[in-house]
């Protein structure tokens, strides 16, 4: 397995790709040269065209084979380019036949060193340059004294200075483009990582966020703002939010924003054709442009406008849940102490029952009893839902027959109002022992019917009550009406204390139903079902599946009508 590879080697193999192929065009170049001058000096051009051939083989050669840049630290690892160039404008200088001079091209090396090696690479080139000009012009007479032997000199050695020169600023300034480089990759890992962040944070956040800039347009929206889209406009158009009517308001908001570049907060009732209107809490902030850039061309300076929408009825949801666990605590304080003077009233009661002879009295006593019986269950079962929160093993309870039990209920629930109360029943939970208190399992079923009657057509069997049992022995119940779907703004909070869609009910029944569930170990929850008999016909199901009782012995039915 390849080591993987730095930010930076994408780049510096690019450049080195580059390099390799100016070799080739070089050595073809200096070629094409020489056969130009073929006529005129054809037998000296020889051992010259024979080193370029050889030079522009070994180029391409390399060039094929390499597949990445040598290390810069590791000087002998360069000797098959920058040596192999030094070797080869040395020997072209040495077999010249004429009076030019290709000394020159020792710049293109220097420039190639400085760029893509390291320091050892750089001051070995220069040096290496230095003292063959300085070689080549003392063999080039055997009098050292001679004064153009002098002048020679000087000026290889100001030749060879000057390429030093060259090649400290080119591997100055190539030092230099490598940590700008690698500041330039830091800084962007680091705009990633937090834009990444961002985007997880903005995912989860509960509240609804756009961004939107000068012209309306949205450039990107979490997924509880598209939820609002999607519930006010059919289909979502993103391109423009001023194009969708149900939003003129937050629209002038944003527009008075821009205009004068406060941030804005209000509540706004969204209203869309065919819809439910939706309250929300509006909060517009905008960015701000890098100060000096002005315009770059492009509008990613430009200001925008961060919109922040938060729905009325979680807010309330939440102020309502606070309330509660308020009052809740409130309740179980004076349940507790309700008991006390109630046990002193229960026991003052028996002793005088004890005394007395006569039957209306007596009877009196009686009614006492009943009732401060009944005053002692209701403050039990306020401190029973406030010990709910707390409590890690559910109750045992009763250990009832289900059908029966549900078969008793509904049937004291149609004799309530038998005009107006019909429920078509469907029992198949035969033998099935729940753990459930059946004073709780009245409350629970009473509240489920009375929620199912109040939204149910005039059909027969639009109300159906539905039990059965797997082989495993759970038992599960099902209320099941031909209501209207339920929104899902409603459905997310129908579990919760005082959330109503209703300004009559008071939002405690499903509350309490799942309270009654929590306690007793079963569970319940809403599905949108098709009815027993037909899958023409939705409605909605509140499923509420049982804790088996431990000493129950279930006998489940093979036959189920409704999905668990």
């Amino acid at each position: 397995m390849t080591p993987a590879a730095t930010p930076l080697d994408t780049p510096f193999r690019r450049l080195w790709r580059v390099y390799l192929a100016a070799r080739v065009v070089v050595a073809v170049l200096l070629a094409i040269g020489s056969v130009l001058l073929a006529p005129v000096h054809a037998r000296q051009l020889l051992p010259q065209l024979a080193i370029l051939a050889i030079y522009g083989a070994l180029a391409i050669l390399y060039a094929v084979i390499s597949q990445q840049p040598p290390p810069q630290r590791k000087v002998y690892a360069w000797l098959p380019t920058i040596g192999l160039d030094l070797l080869l404008i040395s020997l072209l200088e040495v077999t010249k036949t004429g009076s030019y001079t290709l000394t020159p091209l020792f710049g293109l090396t220097v420039l190639f060193a400085g760029t893509l090696g390291g320091w050892l690479v750089v001051l070995g080139t220069c040096a290496y340059i230095t003292i063959f000009l300085l070689m080549e012009t003392l063999t080039a007479t055997a009098s050292v004294l001679d004064l153009e032997v002098t002048q020679n000199t000087v000026q290889a050695g100001l030749a060879g200075a000057a390429y030093f020169l060259v090649g400290i600023l080119v591997r100055l300034l190539a030092a230099r483009v490598e940590r700008e480089t690698r500041q330039g990759l830091r800084a962007a890992a680091a705009a990633n990582q937090q834009e990444q962040v961002n985007a997880l944070i903005l995912q989860n956040l509960p509240d609804g966020v756009l961004v939107v800039d000068q012209q309306l347009q949205v450039h990107s929206a979490n997924p509880a703002a598209m939820a609002l889209l999607q519930q006010l406009t059919t289909p979502v158009q993103l391109q423009q939010l001023g194009q969708l009517p149900a939003w003129q308001g937050v629209v002038h908001q944003i527009n008075d924003t821009f205009r004068n570049g406060e941030a804005i907060s209000s509540d706004q009732a969204l209203i869309a054709p065919g819809s439910t209107p939706v309250g929300l809490h509006v909060r517009t902030w905008l960015t701000h442009p890098l100060p000096g850039l002005g315009t770059i061309d492009s509008a990613d300076n430009d200001p925008l406008c961060l919109v922040f929408l938060h729905d009325l009825r979680e807010m309330e949801a939440r102020l309502r849940t606070e309330k509660l666990a308020a009052m809740g605590r409130m309740s179980a304080a004076v349940a507790h102490e309700i008991r006390n003077p109630l046990a002193a009233i229960t026991q003052a009661n028996a002793l005088l029952d004890e005394d007395l002879t006569d039957p209306n009295l007596k009877r009196l006593t009686y009614m006492v009893e009943q009732n401060a019986q009944r005053l002692g269950r209701i403050a039990e079962d306020i401190l029973d839902i406030a010990r709910v929160h707390n409590q890690i093993q559910p109750g045992e309870g009763e250990a009832v027959l289900l059908d029966d039990t549900v078969y008793e209920i509904c049937n004291d629930w149609m004799a309530l109002a038998p005009a107006a109360h019909q429920v078509a029943l469907s029992l198949h939970a035969e033998g099935s022992l729940v753990a459930f208190d059946t004073g709780h399992l009245r409350q629970l079923l009473y509240n489920l019917l009375n929620n199912a009657q109040r939204y149910r057509s005039d059909h027969a069997d639009a109300l159906q009550v539905t039990t059965s049992s797997t082989l495993a022995g759970t038992a599960t119940m099902v209320v099941w009406s031909d209501g209207q779907p339920i929104e899902p703004t409603i459905e997310k909070h129908l579990f919760e204390p005082f959330f109503s869609s209703e300004s009559r009910s008071s939002g405690l029944g499903l509350y309490i139903c799942r309270e009654l569930c929590t306690r007793h170990g079963a569970m319940i929850r809403y599905e949108r079902q098709s009815a027993r008999h037909s899958d023409i016909r939705d409605g909605n199901a509140f499923i509420v599946q049982f804790r088996r009782a431990a000493n129950s012995v279930a006998q489940p039915s093979l036959e189920r009508l409704l999905p668990i």
